[in-house]
């Protein structure tokens, strides 16, 4: 589970396929953590936004979708799947 703040490239993709899985909240934008104004209201609304965040992604729903895919991945042999593609496409 993670909070994720994309500003990047392929970060605002990645972000959302989190919560696309459900392993995430929304993703935040830059103005959520930090305000065009500096002034209290500003600042606690930031904190406030990122406190519903992080409450978020740590939600009983959240861990067990996490779990799901960590147990999906799990089965996986990356490594070996790996291999098997760069013997059949690149070492003939």
């Amino acid at each position: 589970m993670q909070v994720a703040c994309p500003f990047l490239l392929d970060q605002f993709y990645w972000a959302e396929r989190l919560h696309w899985l459900g392993v995430a909240p929304e993703p935040l934008k830059r103005q959520h953590l930090i305000p065009d104004i500096d002034d209290a209201a500003s600042v606690n609304k930031a904190a406030d936004v990122l406190l519903g965040a992080i409450r978020s992604a740590l939600s009983p729903e959240i861990k067990a979708q996490a779990t799901v895919i960590a147990q999906r991945l799990a089965s996986e042999d990356g490594i070996g799947e790996a291999l098997r593609i760069l013997k059949e496409k690149v070492l003939p």
